[in-house]
């Protein structure tokens, strides 16, 4: 998300982070990032940087919910020739973050009416080099309805004050916001 304006313009991660974790999607919306200092996503950011290199091709996207909310998107690699958009990611640790972050970038391009070139609707594929994987995502309309929930959830959450923690799980031990959380 993009702060500076009244009304949230939200992103890929805000909502791969809202589904695992609304106080960190909060957080991350008031401005707090801080994964610039957490190993974990140094390694990630260098995994993404050095994958898939000759294949790089990012795309950066937008668009407007049915609600009005403004959408924005930075998408790691994208193969039009296949119509496929790859997210790189380091573990499956927050899998569900990952899928829903994919299918937020397919229902960008779906609002945008962008198809293959046989006018069939992108894929998205999850790539985990480090573990040598990749899963295939689609987009149904059931998801898009998800997605939309998601949105208005986190357009609301804006404006409200920070989520309770949840009792401490496995994956914030990783989580860039652990000490802030339970410091």
């Amino acid at each position: 998300m993009i702060m500076g304006s009244t009304s949230p313009r939200i992103g890929g991660m805000i909502v791969g982070y809202y589904v695992v974790c609304p106080r960190k999607a909060w957080l991350s919306m008031r401005g707090l990032w801080m994964e610039q200092e957490n190993e974990n996503v140094q390694l990630g950011r260098l995994i993404d940087e050095s994958t898939y290199t000759r294949a790089r091709k990012a795309i950066d996207l937008s668009a407007e919910a049915p609600s009005g909310i403004r959408l924005v998107g930075k998408v790691d690699v994208v193969n039009l020739r296949e119509g496929v958009l790859h997210e790189v990611k380091k573990s499956k640790a927050v899998e569900e973050a990952h899928v829903w972050q994919l299918r937020f970038y397919l229902w960008l391009l779906r609002l945008n009416g962008v198809t293959r070139a046989d006018g069939s609707p992108f894929t998205g594929q999850l790539d985990y080099p480090k573990l040598r994987r990749s899963d295939r995502v689609e987009l149904s309309d059931e998801d898009v309805s998800r997605l939309e929930e998601i949105v208005d959830a986190v357009a609301k959450a804006y404006a409200q004050p920070p989520p309770e923690r949840h009792p401490r799980r496995s994956f914030c031990r990783k989580c860039a916001f652990e000490e802030l959380c339970y410091g």
